[in-house]
């Protein structure tokens, strides 16, 4: 073949290259519809964006003179390759940082110490799962009571706490009921990797009010409202705040509907099981703990696997997020959501209580060279409208946070709130004439 000739297949391939990696990111984002394309705006970055480039790189290979074509597929790859090595340095950067989650800390797990309780990366549902559970009175619905937790390591450096009676994070002694306060989340209300005294609930305890925090990590709304109706009725709170993280709330409650056990908290008269575990719930449950920690439990292994890693590095989501430009999946219906809210007041009803949704927003939405805080505005308009069609109160800390000289300051290298983050967010939920309390 004359040199001209492998000059004009070279710049096709190498301007092909590229493109063929912006088609394979618009199909999986069609393949994935409901979650990255039933929007315009998702529709316009991972399938409008990435085709109109790959079409852009195709033209250039096949219309532009060969020099030119070579030149901008050369350009083409080593922006590419740019940008993957970039990745690699961001995750590398803040890899240390992030694996905190799953436990790993200096000279591996101590099991003696907190292999009594859940290994930080695993959920009270998942418990439920390897547990067979089939109804919702049987159901596990708390931690391993009166055991020392590993919460998460940081930086090597281990965070524990000690669960109480119930297996919540509350301190010592036990709240006596009734409660000011009750709350209901996920590990932004646990305070997963934050010491005593740091984390959200501990610090709106400081104006002195009586708070019940039955908050775990991996915690849905329809799992929340099964908490409110095993506990609420023995405690009693003034108010019941459910904390609502914009993260994965919203996809948690999708999965969560699909467990008949946890669906039937929906059931008026449903049945929500004793407060405490009895002996053969805490046999059960300490078998399966003692299995996990001795698998994977606290490794890097089971970080990596949990987190997609290798789906989220070929997918560019460090530098995206850097720019602006990644867009968190999208917001589909989920009716149930007001169903729940509407369930949570009744049960409150039943001791005159008041239940209100706190909306807390996640780092994604203020990081970025781009605004785009709009993709996260559908989330926050259904959650409002539930709330109020459902005759609740709404906290959004949305605007308390956007207000701060500096978002991103709130967050821990993991994306959950910082002490700083937990005590604005304390203080603006505290102050709130919703939770007025004598």
């Amino acid at each position: 073949m004359p040199i001209a000739g492998r000059h004009r297949w070279t710049a096709i391939i190498l301007c092909l290259i590229p493109a063929s990696y912006f088609v394979l990111t618009a199909i999986f984002a069609l393949a994935h519809y409901d979650d990255y394309a039933s929007d315009l705006p998702r529709l316009l970055r991972y399938v409008v964006g990435p085709l109109a480039i790959a079409a852009l790189l195709a033209g250039c290979a096949m219309l532009l003179p060969r020099d030119h074509a070579l030149t901008t597929g050369i350009t083409a790859c080593s922006i590419l390759v740019a940008m993957f090595l970039f990745e690699g340095y961001m995750r590398w950067q803040n890899l240390p940082q992030r694996v905190g989650l799953a436990g790993i800390v200096d000279g591996g797990a101590d099991q003696d110490r907190y292999g009594g309780a859940m290994p930080p990366a695993y959920t009270i549902k998942a418990l439920n799962a390897k547990l067979g559970t089939e109804t919702l009175a049987d159901a596990v619905l708390s931690g391993m009571p009166g055991t020392e937790m590993l919460l998460c390591s940081r930086m090597g450096v281990p965070v524990t706490t000690r669960t109480d009676r119930y297996g919540f994070r509350n301190p010592q002694p036990e709240t006596a009921a009734p409660v000011d306060v009750m709350i209901l989340g996920d590990s932004f209300a646990e305070g997963i990797c934050l010491e005593d005294g740091q984390h959200l609930v501990d610090q709106m305890r400081a104006g002195g009010a009586s708070i019940l925090n039955t908050a775990t990590r991996g915690a849905g709304p329809l799992y929340e409202l099964a908490v409110l109706g095993r506990y609420g009725p023995h405690f009693r709170p003034r108010i019941t705040v459910v904390a609502f993280f914009e993260g994965n709330d919203w996809e948690n409650l999708t999965v969560e509907l699909e467990q008949p056990w946890l669906h039937e908290a929906l059931t008026p008269g449903a049945d929500f099981g004793p407060i405490e575990m009895d002996a053969a719930q805490r046999a059960g449950a300490a078998r399966i703990i003692t299995d996990w920690w001795q698998g994977t439990a606290a490794s890097l292994e089971e970080y990596l696997r949990r987190r997609s890693y290798m789906r989220n590095f070929l997918a560019l989501q460090e530098t995206a997020s850097i720019l602006g430009l990644h867009y968190p999946k999208a917001a589909g219906d989920n009716p149930e959501f007001e169903q729940i809210l509407q369930r949570m007041k009744q049960i409150a009803d039943g001791w005159q209580g008041q239940v209100v949704v706190v909306y807390i927003p996640a780092l994604d939405q203020f990081g970025g060279l781009f605004p785009h805080g709009f993709v996260s505005a559908p989330l926050r308009r259904n959650v409002a409208r539930a709330a109020e069609d459902a005759g609740v109160g709404l906290i959004d800390l949305t605007p308390t946070f956007r207000d701060h000289p500096s978002p991103l300051r709130l967050y821990a290298p993991d994306a959950h709130l910082n002490a700083d983050g937990a005590a604005l967010a304390a203080g603006r939920i505290m102050s709130d004439p919703l939770l007025a309390l004598p």
